[in-house]
């Protein structure tokens, strides 16, 4: 079989409709091309289509890789009950102070899913144009164009509701787009993700094509879609989420036991670190990047496949990880009073580093050196996991110190009695608000737990080595089709069912079983599976407002009520107390204004 593993994308010259692409907004209005190159005349080969194709691709996939100052990984989640910037930065579940429409945030989510539908309208007018070696091959092509274009239609209307729904690629300015109604654009997302359906192939088929969506993406993407549907219409389409969930779930079935390249007896090292990992478990496994892709994985239904080290990525570009984003700072961190030694000791446990640790503040040890641009919530990183919470689970998978989590992190400090011992929340200052906020817990699946997942041979970024981070990423993993599978179940009478699927999910963490089942329950089992992977704001805003507003006024980091537990005795502050206003994001102030022959009206509460 053929690979297709799809890292590299090719940048192409278009101007977007509705979407900011290359600079400001004037320029975009001004473009002047420079060449007698055009769009009518640039396609001539199949391979040209399948490159926009893949920036199409390319372009969802940045939603997964967290890059410093750039990027949209962290905007589905910031704000919501899972994660936030610490409090000094931009205060994302504060929606009265940090939510103008005007936001760049707001902007280029919108921009990214728009890119991605020009892409798809670009590839489809040009599918005639081309000679193709096989009728199979046009065919796929045409079923990934409207696959992506579907989805991206879902995603922009869980978001902002009713948006214009564009077919065609224009090479021309227009200002007079119609916004459809939301339902409408449901409608036409199912409609693009049930013809793409049809003409996928399995994922059996195309096992080895990273990076390519199948039938899967399209059957799991199809579930979300009617969900959506139907709690905007309160129609019967909850049947058919449950059918293409449990497609999903049929073929794709939850991995039981450990596999990959780092289990207990394995052999060999990278950069020095033994590949065995006696500690490790299925959870574990799941996300050491290499077993993202191995053909045992049975839970891969659509995956991003990137370089693998540093020089294929010097030599091809692409998508990395940078650590600094969600790492803390623990080079900011100071020692409590109760714990604070005189010299040599240093005044804080990473702010002195040993040899053995490598010399330098926050070594890879804690998950690389830390700027703590997103981290969990105390809901997300404490409360959810406690017996209480968890159903009295005494060892969950999901959450293994030093395996699949770390909340506590060795004192590097050698001439400071707790050298080697960990540190955690209660032993840090909560004297200034500021560094403290930046302590947290990390999750494997995101963050590095020991150097085993640093290419040794990158420089680093900005001075800083073991910044950079190299890792295929689960753009749909099965896991969350069982969850969709249960809401749909729930949403359609059959909470018995509902149930035993959920607990399907905790069974394979070895967390205990869920003796009841509502929409809360299922979004907290979200959280323990999916977060860092779900797209929580989309997963709110496809529910009702009853369902989602009273976990950010119950779990976001600024929205504590006037009763809540706050700072300093939980990383949480009162900043927020008011009615949460909203029920959609808002439509981009930019493009209210630059679509001036048709007013369009700003979502309800903005």
């Amino acid at each position: 079989m053929k690979l297709h593993h799809i890292f590299l994308y090719g940048a192409l010259g278009i101007s977007f409709l509705s979407a900011g692409v290359s600079c400001s907004d004037d320029d975009f209005l001004t473009e002047d091309p420079r060449a007698t190159m055009t769009i009518d005349n640039a396609y001539d080969k199949s391979s040209q289509v399948l490159a926009t194709i893949f920036s199409a691709y390319y372009e969802y996939n940045k939603n997964f890789y967290f890059t410093f100052g750039t990027g949209i990984a962290q905007y589905k989640m910031v704000g919501t009950d899972i994660c936030d910037m610490p409090y000094n930065q931009s205060h994302y579940s504060n929606f009265r102070a940090y939510w103008p429409t005007d936001a760049d945030f707001i902007k280029e989510k919108w921009d990214s899913y728009y890119k991605m539908i020009s892409y798809c309208n670009l590839a489809l007018s040009k599918m005639d144009a081309v000679t193709w070696s096989n009728d199979e091959e046009k065919t796929r092509a045409i079923a990934e164009a409207r696959f992506l274009r579907g989805f991206s239609y879902l995603k922009l209307a869980e978001y902002y509701g009713g948006v214009p729904i564009v077919e065609e690629y224009s090479e021309h300015t227009r200002f007079d787009y119609e916004r459809a109604s939301r339902s409408d654009v449901y409608a036409y997302a199912i409609g693009e993700l049930e013809a793409a359906y049809n003409d996928l192939p399995t994922d059996d088929e195309i096992k080895s094509e990273y990076g390519r969506a199948g039938k899967g993406a399209a059957a799991m993407a199809l579930s979300e879609a009617y969900l959506a549907q139907g709690v905007e219409n309160g129609s019967s389409d909850f049947t058919k989420a449950e059918n293409y969930a449990r497609e999903v779930v049929n073929a794709h079935p939850l991995m039981q036991n450990r596999f990959g390249v780092r289990t207990a007896n394995a052999t060999g090292n990278k950069g020095g670190v033994p590949n065995a990992f006696e500690q490790g478990n299925v959870i574990y496994d799941l996300y050491v990047s290499d077993n993202v892709v191995a053909p045992e994985n049975t839970e891969a239904v659509w995956v991003v496949n990137v370089a693998s080290d540093y020089a294929t990525w010097a030599q091809t570009g692409g998508l990395r990880d940078q650590t600094i984003m969600t790492s803390p700072a623990l080079q900011d961190i100071s020692w409590s009073d109760e714990y604070m030694e005189d010299a040599p000791a240093s005044n804080g446990p990473w702010r002195a580093v040993s040899a053995k640790y490598g010399g330098r503040t926050s070594p890879a040890i804690h998950g690389g050196f830390g700027w703590a641009f997103v981290g969990p919530t105390w809901y997300m990183e404490n409360t959810i996991w406690d017996a209480e919470n968890n159903y009295n689970t005494d060892v969950d998978y999901r959450y293994v110190e030093g395996v699949t989590v770390r909340t506590k992190y060795l004192c590097c400090d050698e001439n400071h009695s707790l050298y080697e011992q960990p540190i955690g929340w209660k032993h840090i200052s909560k004297n200034e608000i500021d560094p403290a906020s930046k302590f947290f817990g990390i999750f494997y699946k995101i963050t590095p737990m020991d150097d085993w997942d640093y290419d040794s041979n990158d420089p680093g970024d900005m001075g800083m080595p073991k910044v950079n981070l190299y890792r295929n990423r689960y753009c749909m993993r099965s896991a969350e089709a069982y969850l969709l599978l249960a809401e749909a179940l729930l949403r359609n009478n059959k909470a018995g069912e509902a149930l035993n699927i959920v607990n399907q999910v905790r069974a394979r963490a070895n967390a205990k079983p869920m003796s009841s089942i509502d929409l809360g329950k299922i979004l907290d089992e979200r959280a323990r599976e999916l977060v860092y992977e779900e797209d929580r704001w989309g997963t709110f805003l496809r529910m009702e407002p009853e369902v989602w507003k009273p976990r950010i006024k119950n779990y976001g980091s600024y929205t504590a009520g006037p009763n809540d537990v706050q700072y300093p005795e939980i990383r949480r502050w009162s900043e927020y107390t008011d009615d949460i206003h909203f029920n959609l994001w808002p439509i981009p102030k930019a493009y209210i204004d630059l679509n001036s022959e048709v007013q369009w009206e700003q979502n309800a509460g903005w």
